[in-house]
């Protein structure tokens, strides 16, 4: 378990850095509210998803008028499922994904990997975001699966681990209040 969960995190740690300020790059003038980190129910794909206030506000427009956002709830699912957010598609952690796909049982390990990303985005010093206009205390970091009723249970989980507590707080409440 050991070897898996060290190649893991050294992988995670060589990969996120250039794959978030690339995307970071991308959306310099725009304020991101959100930074999920997206994997499937078994665990064998990991990708990096980012969200902005301008990019939901025009998503949710366009989902307007397509008829297919006409609730406070699915406003709510356009801002916080990540399979919805904008920015991250060139970040699929290939090279994490064959090492999870290649591992037997990987589910056993989730724990870890959630652990390993969290601590990774914790070490992950406030001027790299500063560099592009954002703050880090102003991001909710989450993992979330795609896939799987499990997901808001992963979500908040993880979110307690890498994002300050105001903003944790108010995402375990994203679903308060809605019928």
């Amino acid at each position: 378990m050991d070897g898996l969960v060290n190649e893991f995190e050294d992988q995670f740690r060589a990969g996120f850095l250039s794959d978030l300020e690339q995307t970071l790059a991308k959306v310099q003038r725009e304020k991101v509210y959100a930074c999920a980190f997206g994997t499937n129910s078994d665990w064998v794909t990991l990708f990096l998803a980012v969200n902005t206030e301008d990019s939901l506000s025009k998503h949710i427009t366009n989902m307007k008028e397509q008829g297919l956002c006409d609730s406070e709830q699915d406003e709510i699912y356009y801002r916080w499922g990540c399979s919805e957010y904008q920015y991250g598609e060139d970040t699929h952690f290939n090279h994490i994904s064959r090492l999870l796909y290649a591992t037997e049982d990987i589910q056993k390990y989730k724990d870890e990997i959630i652990r390993i990303i969290a601590k990774v985005v914790n070490e992950t010093a406030d001027d790299v975001f500063a560099r592009y206009g954002q703050a880090k205390a102003d991001i909710t970091f989450f993992v979330s699966l795609t896939d799987d009723d499990l997901a808001e249970e992963i979500e908040n989980q993880s979110v307690h681990q890498m994002t300050v507590p105001s903003l944790a707080s108010k995402f375990l409440k994203r679903y308060d209040g809605i019928n």
